[in-house]
């Protein structure tokens, strides 16, 4: 997987807010940008598994139980899935509502209703409605597709905590913003969300 940064649709933007934005080019240099580690995902039927097994985990826990996942069905395929008991991915590391979600995503990319490659053809609100009316997909999960599979350059996400916090630090602000409150701070970076949200995650990261 290539490094979100040196994408041409992410990297200009990246540069220009370090270098012009009144917030950014105090808090960062241009070699700052080389540290920022976020990947592109593919926009795959896995990426989506691994979005729900992951949800609510940490990164550790959500390697772990993916690999067993992973294990139980090989190649990962809708149709493997479907063919599993709900026990035995229960006995991987899944909730019952997890596996209620995975099941609901298996059927839904084997029956073609729902497309990953597809979605780079639509908007930024068409994939936002296609992938919420997915069972254990929300907006969060959308706007992450949005960002780190389809690199759309104008997205922030209200309903990041980690996001919240890099606006409290990198404009230091008294308390963390709101989810609306970040949503109407981030439009100050319009054109350049996607970017700006690479920079505020990796704020926290700076002592």
């Amino acid at each position: 997987m290539s490094l979100l940064r040196n994408h041409p649709a992410i990297r200009p933007s990246l540069e220009t807010l370090v270098k012009t934005d009144k917030y950014f080019k105090k808090f960062f240099k241009q070699d700052d940008i080389e540290a920022i580690e976020h990947r592109h995902r593919p926009c795959s039927y896995e990426a989506f598994a691994r979005t729900i097994v992951g949800q609510q985990l940490s990164t550790k826990a959500a390697a772990t139980i993916w690999g067993r996942v992973q294990l139980l069905a090989d190649p990962f395929e809708p149709k493997k899935i479907l063919k599993l008991k709900d026990e035995s991915l229960r006995a991987a590391g899944l909730s019952g509502q997890k596996v209620i979600y995975l099941r609901g995503l298996s059927e839904a990319v084997h029956s073609k209703t729902f497309e990953p490659e597809k979605l780079k053809k639509l908007s930024d609100e068409d994939v936002i409605e296609t992938i919420t009316a997915l069972k254990g997909f929300g907006r969060w999960s959308a706007e992450m597709v949005l960002m780190f599979a389809l690199v759309r350059p104008d997205v922030f996400s209200g309903g990041d905590l980690g996001l919240r916090e890099g606006l409290k630090r990198v404009l230091k602000l008294p308390e963390r913003p709101s989810e609306k409150e970040s949503v109407v701070l981030a439009e100050r970076w319009v054109g350049h969300r996607t970017a700006a949200s690479l920079l505020l995650w990796h704020s926290l990261q700076k002592t």
